[in-house]
């Protein structure tokens, strides 16, 4: 009788968490994100490589001014990132590129996501199932803090050959304001792989925080920390955006 109490309560509590996140998906997905913004961009970032192939240690950290209204999204690379950039170039050899290390740190794809995350999350969310759902007190406001398995795959590339056999654990943790909408989540993804005896592991930790302005959901904040090795090669990346708005 205990096992079939307990057996029923873990139903109930998934069949809520379901419909938790149901409503999730319908309130980012409400969002139009219609109405014009302008924001600072940041991004700081590490890189730490070392190993048979390569060893690196790069950091870079640059900021621009973005704005998406109904032309579209703008940003704006200030002329002191331009002349530092164009100081680098005398100072560096024909082979390096200071434009790549320091403005090619500004994905374009990064940008677009910060000013407008819905799609970005409910792509995320398309077939993702709650493990666990429960009430607490997120930064003095009340919450429900949604466990969840992202069933994401990998697509592969057209005309790609895939060899060998990888196994990948993607697990995010959404705490969801009383209006549906997420405040933050937290993101862990670790990918085993290997093809006879060459072996590879990726660990990728990523810590969101979100802000609802006007219509849309911003990424105000995203901190990364992705680590790889395999082949004898160990690889390190951090990074940390912002998106402070004007």
């Amino acid at each position: 009788m205990r096992r079939l109490f307990a057996a029923i309560c873990v139903l109930v509590t998934v069949r809520a968490g379901a419909d938790t996140l149901s409503d999730v998906r319908n309130a980012v997905g409400q969002l139009s994100a219609k109405q014009p913004i302008r924001a600072t961009f940041a991004t700081d970032q590490l890189v730490k490589s070392a190993g048979k192939f390569a060893n690196e240690n790069t950091s870079r950290s640059v900021t621009a001014e973005v704005a998406h209204d109904a032309a579209g999204v703008s940003i704006t690379i200030p002329q002191t990132l331009l002349d530092k950039v164009s100081r680098a170039a005398n100072a560096t050899k024909a082979s390096e590129s200071p434009q790549q290390h320091l403005i090619g740190a500004i994905r374009t794809i990064d940008v677009v996501e910060a000013l407008d995350y819905r799609d970005s999350l409910l792509l995320l969310l398309r077939n993702a199932t709650v493990t666990q759902e429960k009430r607490v007190v997120f930064r003095g406001q009340p919450a429900r803090l949604l466990t969840l398995k992202l069933n994401t795959e990998a697509e592969k590339e057209p005309g790609s050959i895939r060899i060998g056999s990888s196994k990948t654990d993607d697990q995010m943790t959404l705490w969801v304001a009383d209006d549906n909408l997420p405040v933050a989540a937290d993101r862990v993804i670790k990918t085993a792989g290997g093809f006879l005896f060459i072996k590879g592991t990726f660990t990728g930790h990523s810590n969101y925080t979100f802000h609802h302005v006007a219509d849309r959901l911003l990424l105000a904040r995203l901190e990364t920390n992705d680590s790889g090795s395999g082949m004898g090669q160990n690889v390190e990346k951090t990074a940390v955006q912002t998106l402070t708005v004007h």
